[in-house]
């Protein structure tokens, strides 16, 4: 193919490799937009009348790739937390206000889910939407609670705490104090516009080897635009046909 002139305005979707393994392991082509970006130090030699700069040092070269995605997986805060998913069953904290009931003469409430135990089990009077003094728990029946004390009465709300186990399996991600992101490959995918043959051209970016900077932000709000996370990946060099290589570009016909 004949080289031309370029424009670009298409987002970068990116293909997720284990650093270590040589495995992709996630694939994102919903990101809202991506951001390559290059520093280096530059300092001068100067001299004679007035100091004019004489000669150029450049030096610690920098690149950084950021993804700004409102859409996000779990493998995605994986990657920020530095830690596995775990899929199994797990213990759920919940919360309902609920009327006691009379079932046979005693007093009863029924909860949407079977609570672990009594342990687990906080009962509370609820008077005009406000939580006052704890009611006495005595008897799990599945998921009907009995109670006593002459505290609360049939007709009575009262709010309740307790944990239930998932009825089918969960997935868990631990954010620890001791892991971090670990290394991977970014292989990107994106498109330049030939102004001169008016048609599109492929182009794939590689970054051989980036880490993630374990800094980001939720945002939960019921109001305004969605979440966005970001993802600043800092670019390590990594030797290719014996230089060091901090990313290539490659454009081609598809």
């Amino acid at each position: 193919m004949d080289l031309g002139r370029y424009g670009l305005r298409e987002i970068l979707d990116a293909a997720f490799i284990d650093y270590a393994t040589n495995k992709p392991f996630m694939y994102m082509d919903y990101a809202n937009a991506a951001t390559n970006e290059w520093t280096a130090d530059v300092t001068y030699a100067t001299g004679g009348s007035g100091a004019p700069r004489r000669i150029s040092f450049f030096g610690n070269k920098q690149s950084t790739l950021t993804f700004e995605t409102q859409i996000f997986s779990m493998k995605h805060l994986a990657m920020i937390a530095g830690r596995d998913i775990e899929s199994a069953t797990q213990n759920i904290f919940k919360r309902e206000v609920l009327t006691v009931k009379d079932v046979s003469g005693t007093k009863t409430i029924t909860l949407e889910k079977t609570p672990l135990n009594l342990t687990s089990l906080t009962v509370l009077k609820f008077e005009n939407g406000v939580a006052t003094e704890e009611v006495t728990a005595t008897t799990i029946n599945t998921k009907d609670v009995e109670l006593s004390g002459t505290n609360v009465n049939v007709g009575d709300e009262v709010e309740v705490f307790y944990q239930c186990t998932t009825a089918t399996e969960a997935h868990k991600l631990s954010f620890t104090a001791k892991d971090f992101p670990r290394y991977v490959k970014i292989i990107g995918n994106t498109q330049f516009a030939d102004e001169v043959a008016g048609e599109l051209v492929s182009a794939q970016l590689i970054y051989y080897k980036a880490r993630l900077q374990p800094n980001f932000t939720l945002n939960l709000s019921p109001t305004g635009d969605p979440t966005s996370i970001s993802m600043v990946f800092d670019i390590f060099p990594q030797k290719v046909n014996g230089v060091d290589t901090l990313a290539d570009l490659i454009i081609y016909n598809d």
